[in-house]
């Protein structure tokens, strides 16, 4: 049942960026903005140091782990963790990477701010090697992990897991991308993506 839910998602996603290539010219929206983590503040006591240039801001769709993602109507994703699975983590029935991939498991938390109950069967995940590219694939981990599924009230927050494996020679960063399917939001604008590292 496990694989089977997390086979379930990997379709949705696919169903839902089906037709971004053909139609994503047509749309110029966006579903929401990023919110990412605060630097503390320098002491204001010091002499203020030459002034930098100022740097690009990176678009709201491209965050790192520890940031958040709010949809407009108030529903926030925040991906808090990529970490490593080891051998202790799989059990005898669970789907294990093979030795030449490394295991790992993507952390998000989902508040459900908007004023409607929340359906998380309808959303759709995928990760990528973001060294050198490379695929992942599922792998399923039931120690300490949390499907992302059912529904989530208003006012309620939920945290999930997803588990993958990516070859080694790809490296250990991966871009982990969510896609919300419903009424919402704007099917043709851009997903939001979190880029990591395994730890």
């Amino acid at each position: 049942m496990h694989t089977r839910t997390r086979l379930r998602t990997a379709l949705a996603a696919t169903a839902a960026t089906a037709l971004l290539p053909i139609t994503a010219a047509c749309s110029s929206g966006t579903q929401g903005t990023a919110e990412r983590n605060v630097a503390p503040q320098q002491s204001t006591t010091e002499e203020a140091p030459a002034e930098e240039p100022v740097e690009e801001k990176a678009p709201d769709t491209e965050l790192k782990v520890g940031d958040g993602f709010r949809y407009k109507d108030g529903v926030l994703l925040t991906v808090t963790g990529i970490d490593k699975l080891t051998a202790a983590d799989f059990g005898e029935y669970d789907l294990k990477p093979s030795a030449d991939k490394t295991g790992f498991r993507v952390s998000l938390d989902v508040t459900n701010n908007a004023k409607t109950p929340l359906d998380l069967d309808t959303w759709g995940v995928s990760a990528q090697g973001a060294t050198t590219g490379g695929e992942t694939e599922f792998v399923s981990a039931e120690k300490g992990s949390k499907q992302m599924t059912g529904r989530l009230a208003p006012g309620k927050k939920g945290s999930f897991t997803f588990d993958y494996a990516l070859a080694k020679k790809d490296g250990t960063a991966v871009v982990f991308t969510l896609t919300r399917v419903d009424d919402s939001v704007d099917l043709l604008a851009e997903d939001p993506h979190w880029t990591g590292t395994i730890k």
